[in-house]
């Protein structure tokens, strides 16, 4: 005697609908007689194998005989009597099997999609956390700094002489961000003014005024006026130093 196991059934109620699809019975109205006949067929046949039936196929059995007993029983015309119909329990579960594996080889599907994606673990960054805050009461409106840009502009353009020179322009944001960095990196602050010594061309003011933007809005410069009309200092940001 040796014992096989039934890898194409899950259970009774998988080898039911395994019968239900390969006879085409409709699982609303099972004809009770003929799916009775095929499934205990197949379990005579697992005992001339000497296949060992669990006790769960048993069980099935029992109540397919007991469904069908019920059904060749005569019916009372009083609708009164009627009773419910025997299947009724067993087509709810098949009907429930039926679609919980429906959803497993959805969620298989769905299983092998996401395996063919790499996930990537979450980095550490505390090592880029900064204890610096930022001081509402030291800041200043962009109207103020815009103030003070076309005040240099002006001055600017008072000592410029005027002629007309038309060149390629050779200073960029990025050189004009690298002098304020570097100018921090001596300095925790100083003065916008002193950027400028007044008798550069209009374009390198321009350009300054727009890499100190860019920065502030990266949070790598934070600007200060303490009161209006008073000069404006640019100093080290909360991602002063952290590279991009």
């Amino acid at each position: 005697m040796y014992e096989v196991k039934l890898d194409a059934f899950n259970g009774p109620l998988d080898l039911l609908l395994h019968l239900i699809q390969k006879f085409e019975i409709d699982i609303y109205d099972i004809p009770m007689k003929s799916l009775t006949e095929q499934y205990m067929q197949y379990i005579h046949a697992m005992n001339r194998l000497e296949i060992n039936v669990a006790s769960e196929y048993l069980v099935m059995a029992s109540e397919l005989l007991m469904i069908k007993s019920k059904m060749l029983l005569p019916q009372s015309e009083d609708v009164e009597d009627i009773d419910d119909d025997p299947r009724e329990n067993l087509v709810e579960r098949l009907i429930e099997y039926q679609n919980y594996k429906a959803y497993t080889v959805l969620l298989n599907e769905k299983r092998a999609e996401r395996e063919q994606y790499y996930a990537k673990h979450p980095t550490d960054l505390t090592h880029l956390e900064s204890n610096e805050t930022w001081d509402s009461n030291h800041t200043i409106d962009l109207t103020e700094l815009i103030i003070a840009y076309q005040k240099v502009k002006n001055r600017v353009e008072y000592q410029t002489p005027k002629t007309v020179d038309i060149r390629k322009d050779t200073f960029t944001i990025q050189q004009a961000t690298s002098q304020v960095t570097k100018r921090l990196k001596d300095h925790e602050s100083f003065n916008f003014f002193s950027l400028f010594n007044f008798t550069e061309p209009l374009e390198m003011v321009v350009t300054h005024f727009l890499a100190i933007l860019e920065m502030s809005k990266s949070g790598i410069v934070n600007i200060e006026q303490q009161k209006s009309f008073e000069d404006i200092n640019i100093l080290r940001g909360v991602n002063y130093g952290i590279e991009r």
